[in-house]
């Protein structure tokens, strides 16, 4: 069975879910320092189970947390370190961009942040698990997803939505001043709805959307015209550009093109 699945949830729950996803590897001698992944920002909150063993998260300063067997995990707005175990099974529910609100509240709260499943959805959240744990059949595992979720959707802002979809739509390559006349609403307005319901400023969005771009873009090759794909990607300059991967990805863009395929490549946007 491949290490990385990645499935489709059907009809209403598709609009809001992007995929659903399963990562498994075995490791039974792991190599020092070669089961540390570091993760990008994707604009996307994703629930989280470990069924095995569960991964560390490394911090600022070097201490190792280990993550919790279900958790939600917000936006972004930094790499995430994580440190593999050598054996692991792990199920996770990718929301796309701002529609986390629609199975929870708060997703202000979340940014840079992990909590536990239970503490946003109860004891539902750990049945959950305990079904995902007991079945390794990818089919019934989504029937249980599908199942939790479709007992959680609700309504949620269109208009935030819309304006979500735009900057999906553009790349990230659309400006506040922009999405607020497409929308017919103020800034104050725009932003205070973004940082509760997507959980980042409208622009900080706009900013990992067209990280992301630029990421799907790169190759071994880019190295020789970083500037054309600054411009391509709506940066103002390479600079720019080189400014935005340090952030999000902790390295410079050559870094990554340079890099070896990591688990990090299974979290790109497509």
């Amino acid at each position: 069975m491949a290490p990385y699945r990645e499935y489709r949830l059907g009809p209403p729950l598709d609009s809001s879910v992007e995929c659903v996803w399963v990562l498994s590897g075995v490791e039974a001698v792991p190599q020092p320092g070669s089961n540390i992944q570091r993760i990008p920002p994707d604009g996307c909150v994703e629930a989280i189970f470990h069924l095995r063993d569960r991964f560390c998260e490394l911090q600022d300063g070097g201490s190792r947390v280990v993550q919790p067997g279900a958790f939600i995990v917000g936006i972004w707005t930094k790499p995430i370190v994580l440190e593999a175990p050598a054996a692991f099974e792990t199920v996770g529910i990718r929301f796309r961009p701002g529609c986390a609100a629609r199975f929870t509240d708060g997703a202000g709260r979340l940014t840079n942040q992990a909590i536990e499943s239970e503490l946003v959805w109860g004891r539902s959240a750990a049945a959950l698990r305990e079904r995902l744990a007991e079945d390794d059949d990818d089919g019934a595992r989504l029937a249980a997803i599908g199942e939790f979720l479709m007992a959680r959707l609700r309504r949620s802002d269109a208009l935030l939505l819309e304006g979500v979809q735009r900057i999906m739509d553009t790349s990230g390559r659309t400006s506040v001043d922009a999405l607020s006349r497409h929308l017919g609403v103020g800034h104050r307005r725009l932003e205070r709805a973004f940082v509760d319901h997507v959980g980042v400023p409208a622009k900080t969005l706009c900013r990992i959307v067209r990280f992301q771009s630029a990421l799907r873009r790169r190759t071994p090759a880019s190295a020789a015209g970083w500037a054309d794909l600054a411009a391509a990607c709506g940066y103002s300059d390479q600079s720019h550009l080189i400014r935005d991967f340090r952030q999000f990805a902790g390295q410079t863009p050559a870094s990554l093109a340079a890099a070896e395929p990591s688990l990090a490549d299974y979290f790109r946007r497509r």
